[in-house]
């Protein structure tokens, strides 16, 4: 009897761990390119190209006004984009867009990128029970693929053509369980007559970032080391950036869905950036976005504290400024989006109202022109 028992006992447990194991969700952990907050795109489905224009302006406005409208107001995308099939950008005309579509694309002018299909491959197949959601900010919790940017000028020196090398090398350490605990990322550049080296070494570290997971297997913090390239320079991150200070981290916290609620950029003493998420109630999706930030990401919004709210597309409506203080008098307090979409539901006309109201002329409207590969 008490060997039945024994059985009964390890069988219920063999059953209650494999019925626990398949609850549990499993996504990519390559980082999307064009689906995440990573480039800020949020572009659905196969994507192609993408044409991104002014259609509208509002007359009546300032000449201040007008330049402000068009450089910050949330919309703003590259001006031309190019997806292989796979999702990874290929092609990007990061300028201010124009009223007009570009119609020729010219590549001596274009940022053109090269991709290691053996490191998609590879870093394809990772999986990770953590969800990506727009805009929540988790690129640094996925996998980065490694990239070549094509040279387009040649260089002279002396009579003779010197070659420049730049790719960016992201190499990952994983513990037992096959979670990722470290990432380094290498910026390889090299400019020479004849370049025969360009594999990453010691001097084209930039950064380390060594994550520490908490009970349930979620990233809690990840400390960001300069490398010797970083050398008098700044970390970029959260649309800011700070100094390589010792305390330099990220910090993370969740719900009980294992949703990521908060993402704090903390360095010097100090929180640099924060962010909080709320989920909606019964739609699997962003609803508000409540952001701090501080340093030069301040500079283009009117208060250090601003809420943003989402639409179930993963498209911004909303976005109000929160004084620093009683005494400070916002000019700008919110603005609103209303959006046309397309069948695949990226939005193909968007109307900005950036002057306090959504009500009557929009301030500026934009529009896009994507095609897709099936």
């Amino acid at each position: 009897m008490k060997t039945f028992f024994y059985y009964f006992f390890v069988i219920a447990i063999f059953f209650s761990i494999s019925a626990t194991s398949q609850n549990v969700r499993y996504y990519s952990g390559l980082l999307s390119q064009i689906h995440g907050s990573y480039t800020n795109e949020n572009l659905k489905d196969s994507v192609k190209t993408v044409k991104f224009k002014y259609s509208k302006l509002k007359e009546s406005l300032s000449d201040k006004d007008q330049s402000r409208a068009i450089i910050s107001n949330d919309i703003r995308r590259n001006y031309y984009l190019e997806v292989d099939k796979y999702g990874r950008v290929k092609t990007v005309l990061d300028q201010i867009p124009g009223f007009e579509y570009v119609s020729n694309i010219d590549h001596s002018i274009t940022e053109d990128y090269i991709y290691d299909d053996e490191d998609w491959l590879s870093k394809n197949n990772y999986k990770s029970s953590l969800k990506q959601y727009y805009p929540v900010k988790n690129h640094n919790l996925l996998l980065k693929l490694n990239h070549i940017k094509v040279q387009k000028e040649e260089v002279r020196i002396k009579g003779k053509v010197w070659q420049e090398y730049e790719e960016d090398v992201y190499k990952y350490i994983y513990d037992k369980p096959g979670r990722i605990v470290e990432e380094q990322n290498y910026v390889v550049h090299r400019f020479s007559e004849n370049i025969t080296d360009k594999n990453p070494t010691s001097k084209d570290l930039f950064t380390r970032k060594l994550s520490v997971y908490n009970e349930k297997g979620q990233v809690e913090s990840q400390k960001i080391i300069a490398g010797l390239y970083a050398h008098d320079m700044s970390y970029s991150d959260m649309g800011t950036e700070c100094g390589f200070c010792d305390d330099l981290q990220v910090k993370y916290a969740y719900d009980s869905l294992g949703r990521i609620t908060e993402v704090i950029l903390y360095g010097c003493g100090k929180i640099v950036a924060k962010e909080n998420y709320s989920y909606h109630p019964t739609k699997d999706y962003v609803e508000k976005v409540k952001c701090h930030i501080t340093g030069p990401g301040e500079l283009s919004n009117s208060a250090k504290n601003f809420v943003k709210t989402y639409n179930e597309q993963g498209n911004i409506i909303k976005k109000e400024f929160i004084p620093d203080s009683p005494e400070q008098n916002l000019k700008e307090k919110v603005r609103y989006y209303t959006y046309e979409y397309d069948i695949r539901n990226n939005w193909i006309k968007c109307s900005m109202y950036l002057e306090g109201t959504n009500e009557g002329e929009p301030t500026l409207v934009a529009e896009r022109k994507i095609e897709y590969y099936n």
